[in-house]
């Protein structure tokens, strides 16, 4: 009996389920990534600088860190946004989309003026060579 549960909800887990959209059938996840697409597009164009994060992470904090001795001076707090998506339940897609836009799925990732500057890492070494506060200023 049990091994006939687990079956059947490998089954169900597996089974698509497809939605009629404008005229065509799209499965639900391809809806739920289009989503997650507008959302991250969206916050990417929306914002001098976007952060896509993790409260958890060192890399993360460093980041942030870097971010937040210029925010109130050369970046205003309404141009600097961060998101810690371990909130949202769409944590796992977002990053899937931010691997499929930046090359890597992990966070921190950073964009500045739309375009895709890096991680914690080459955020610290943007700013060591003062490289980010070009970026900021332009």
């Amino acid at each position: 009996m049990n091994f006939f549960r687990k079956g059947l909800r490998n089954a169900v887990a597996n089974t698509h389920c497809f939605v009629r959209f404008s005229g065509s059938y799209r499965t639900a996840s391809a809806i739920k990534m289009s989503e997650v697409k507008q959302l991250v597009n969206s916050k990417i164009a929306g914002k001098k600088v976007m952060v896509f994060s993790k409260s958890s992470c060192p890399y993360c904090a460093k980041a942030k860190a870097v971010f937040k001795k210029y925010v109130g001076d050369i970046l205003s707090e309404d141009e600097y946004e961060v998101m810690e998506i371990e909130t949202n339940s769409k944590c796992g897609e977002i990053q899937d989309y931010l691997g499929s836009i930046t090359g890597g799925r992990t966070v921190p990732r950073v964009f500045i003026n739309g375009k895709f500057l890096g991680g914690g890492d080459e955020t610290a070494a943007a700013d060591r060579s003062g490289q980010l506060k070009s970026f900021l200023q332009a």
